[in-house]
């Protein structure tokens, strides 16, 4: 299916505040959610070609085409049916108790250094429910450029750019999953679908 023919079934052309003003986009006829900006179309060719029609929704749609539930973003695209694994390593992979979360983030910043690594293990603590993990994250300074000018000034003269303070506090709650599985049905299928989407996005 081409994309146009594609969101001609699939969505409507709406107005969203993208942070620069009003910008006219496609919104989904199922949860009126974002799906591209007009004259992007070309950039959701994956999802037409896979003919996503079903309860589409911002990063997670079914087709009836292929029998799959699929999750994606801009980095990548996964679909998921019944019999689809889930495994340690997978995108779609959500530790199932509360240290092996962190033991996935922390190890997910190792290739950074051990140092970060270390950091990110210190930002963790564990729910008192045992049902996930809270992350606060470290504020850390940066050279902020608002304009031309700052970036001419702090070429001409290094460390001369104002700092600010980033993720100054800054918290997220992140639930358990169940680990390794397969999907026995296509609820479980879908679920795949929106942890893939969880983890690219």
């Amino acid at each position: 299916m081409e994309p146009k023919e594609w969101l001609d079934k699939v969505a409507y052309i709406g107005e969203m505040d993208t942070g620069f003003g009003l910008d006219n986009v496609y919104l989904s006829n199922f949860d009126d959610s974002y799906i591209a900006h007009v004259g992007m179309e070309e950039s959701i060719r994956y999802l037409a070609e896979r003919e996503i029609t079903d309860e589409l929704q911002h990063g997670v749609g079914f087709s009836p085409k292929t029998g799959k539930w699929y999750g994606w973003s801009h980095r990548a695209i996964c679909g998921f049916e019944i019999g689809s694994e889930c495994k340690k390593g997978h995108c779609h992979y959500v530790a199932a108790t509360p240290e092996d979360m962190i033991d996935d983030y922390a190890n997910f910043f190792a290739d950074i250094s051990e140092e970060c690594a270390k950091q990110r293990r210190a930002e963790c603590q564990i729910l008192e429910d045992r049902s996930g993990i809270r992350i606060l994250q470290t504020p850390i300074k940066l050279p902020v450029i608002k304009d031309i000018s700052d970036l001419e000034d702090g070429l001409d003269n290094p460390g001369s750019l104002p700092e600010e303070l980033l993720f100054e506090n800054d918290m997220q709650v992140i639930k358990c999953g169940r680990g390794e599985w397969v999907a026995k049905t296509l609820e479980d299928a879908k679920q795949m679908a929106i942890d893939f989407n969880k983890s690219v996005s």
